[in-house]
């Protein structure tokens, strides 16, 4: 049975009061080839027919999805695109924009906090800000040597600045302003340990060594300190090997016995194996921990032992740093050994640390 229904063209005036574009806008689709009228009248005028008019609400309906113009042309001229993908994208694109505003918030609230009481602090707090995350490198060093000498920064936005920063001269300028704040800036700090990317991770290591190493016990607290420390002990299990020995070089300068395996093996394999032969000689000098120092030599015996000459000279490298007897026996043994260069150098070694001992003075 034929369709009896007669398809009616209207003008672009009647188009737009039915579908709520304006004229100008359906001429502006027109000009993107969007839609185009399928017939004009004898006068020239544009006759949008019911296809046409479908089309226009299928533009709106996309747009009010959060498309552009662009997306919406290209999604209306592939007769195979993929639903599916399409509105992945869009979700995509809206939990952007979510995020954004989210950011625009805490900014805010953070400034907020600050309670700045006139229009011309509040106005430099904005610019430090803004200065912060400029591309230019020059003007977030400034930013962030301006926040640490006033405070006029909030915790917040530093901390973000610091965590993402890239170009060490600047970092090393944000982590100093970051350590002004103490102790209000190390929860914040400690969130970057288990972020996602590697540089956070590691800008968050190296700013809570810096708050542990210059802001005093009593600005701290007990509290604080142990949570610093534990954060960095996350470090030594991170996926990350330059993170792993960065925090087994950190806690073991604050004494922390729990970063001495992770020494051992970097004196030993590397990474890192003079700074780690150097730390593990601190250890052994202080005696503190109680037994550490003991337990440090009965693992390098254990790898003197071994077959591998590097090691066996990875071992002597750690005890040249270390002072007393004990260790100038050990390097003694060295001396002996079947390789004539390792032997030499112990020697040599042993040589200079029997000059280099203060004379005895006996009784008078």
């Amino acid at each position: 049975m034929a369709d009896s229904r007669e398809e009616v063209a209207m003008l672009i005036g009647e188009v737009a009061r039915r579908s709520g574009v304006s004229a100008r806008m359906l001429r502006h689709y027109e000009s993107l080839g969007l839609v185009a009228p399928s017939q004009r009248t004898h006068g020239g005028y544009r006759e949008y027919s019911d296809a046409d008019i479908g089309r226009i609400f299928h533009i709106e309906g996309l747009r009010r999805l959060g498309m552009s113009l662009t997306e919406v042309g290209s999604v209306l001229s592939d007769a195979d695109f993929d639903p599916g993908r399409v509105l992945g994208d869009l979700i995509d694109q809206v939990r952007a924009r979510i995020a954004a505003e989210q950011r625009l918030l805490d900014h805010l609230q953070s400034v907020a906090r600050l309670g700045r009481a006139d229009g011309e602090s509040l106005l430099y707090t904005i610019d430090l800000m803004r200065s912060l995350e400029s591309e230019d490198v020059i003007q977030r060093h400034k930013a962030a040597l301006g926040s640490g000498v006033d405070g006029g920064m909030p915790i917040e936005t530093l901390v973000q600045a610091v965590l993402h920063e890239s170009v060490l001269n600047a970092a090393g300028a944000m982590r100093w302003a970051l350590a002004q704040a103490g102790a209000k800036a190390v929860p914040h700090v400690v969130k970057g340990m288990e972020d996602e990317s590697a540089l956070v991770r590691r800008n968050a290591l190296l700013a809570l060594d810096e708050i542990r190493r210059t802001t005093p016990d009593e600005k701290v607290g007990s509290h604080v300190r142990s949570m610093i420390r534990q954060a960095l002990r996350r470090g030594l299990d991170d996926a990350d090997p330059d993170i792993r020995s960065s925090a087994a070089l950190t806690l073991g300068h604050s004494g922390d016995a729990k970063a001495v395996p992770m020494l051992l093996d970097m004196a030993m394999n590397g990474p890192k194996d003079i700074e780690a032969a150097e730390t593990l000689a601190a250890f052994v000098a202080t005696g503190s921990p109680a037994d550490i120092g003991d337990q440090i030599v009965t693992e390098l015996r254990r790898n003197a032992d071994s077959g591998d000459t590097t090691i066996r000279f990875r071992v002597l490298q750690v005890l040249v740093e270390t002072p007393g007897e004990c260790s100038d026996d050990f390097i003694a043994e060295l001396s002996g050994d079947d390789s004539p260069e390792l032997a030499a150098t112990a020697l040599a070694a042993l040589d200079r640390r029997r000059r280099e001992q203060p004379p005895h003075r006996g009784r008078t």
